[in-house]
């Protein structure tokens, strides 16, 4: 597995954002939350895209906004193989929860949380549509 985030990772079509924002499927674990959806992708190759969201809301200063989805992308790259791979593509919108910045390591203790939270549903999703 390449350690990468690179655009073909990156979310950027209008019509995947609305289809995640009128999703049900997510997680929460703080200080994050995953939306997800099963979808087909243009890129072959890519098992997921992801949509890294900062809100202004949380985070006033646009410094702050812009530090924070760095070590989330950061995140994202280095614990990609931590992911259970369900075989399908997704879309992803990982979203930052709390109003003020923490330390690398409180993030990715909560990110980490996020991934094994996500796994145990997804196993779940999968089984339930298996048994049908």
């Amino acid at each position: 597995m390449r350690y990468t985030f690179s655009k073909k990772d990156k979310l950027t079509k209008k019509e995947h954002f609305d289809a995640l924002y009128i999703s049900t499927g997510g997680v929460k674990s703080f200080p994050f939350s995953l939306r997800y959806v099963q979808m087909e992708l243009d890129e072959a190759e890519v098992s997921r895209q992801v949509a890294i969201v900062a809100p202004k809301r949380g985070l006033k200063h646009a410094v702050d906004r812009n530090k924070l989805k760095r070590q989330m992308r950061e995140l994202y790259r280095l614990h990609k193989d931590k992911i259970m791979d369900s075989g399908v593509q997704e879309i992803w919108s990982l979203r930052y929860l709390g109003n003020r910045l923490n330390d690398y390591a409180f993030l990715e203790k909560g990110y980490l949380n996020l991934i094994e939270v996500y796994n145990e549903q997804r196993k779940k999703e999968l089984d339930s549509k298996g048994s049908e």
